[in-house]
């Protein structure tokens, strides 16, 4: 029974879909590392990952569940380190800041 909910849950995770944002020509100007509590699987480190790469402005948005970790590059002109933490909270997940980069002027 706990194998069915567990495949229940990852397939949830993984089939919710909206309309991904079309980020590709952005250029990020910063990286944000946060540690996320909460997560139970390598579903969840998805499922988080893909609302952050919904999220207008975001660049890349990688999150593994091994090391709980997140990292997200952004344009901080339309996005901030706090609306990040919010999209990760409103998943259902608690959010801490490890490392906040700016990115290199060329």
């Amino acid at each position: 029974m706990k194998t069915k909910l567990a495949l229940i849950f990852i397939f949830a995770c993984v089939v919710i879909t909206t309309r991904a944002q079309d980020n590709s020509n952005i250029t990020a100007n910063a990286t944000n590392r946060f540690t996320i509590t909460g997560m139970s699987c390598d579903g969840c480190a998805h499922g988080i990952a893909s609302e952050l790469r919904r999220t207008p402005r975001v660049v890349t948005a990688d999150v593994a569940f091994s090391n709980k970790l997140a990292v997200v590059a952004y344009d901080t002109n339309r996005v901030s380190t706090a609306g990040l933490k919010k999209v990760i909270v409103d998943a259902g997940y608690e959010a801490k800041l490890v490392k906040s980069r700016k990115a290199k002027q060329r």
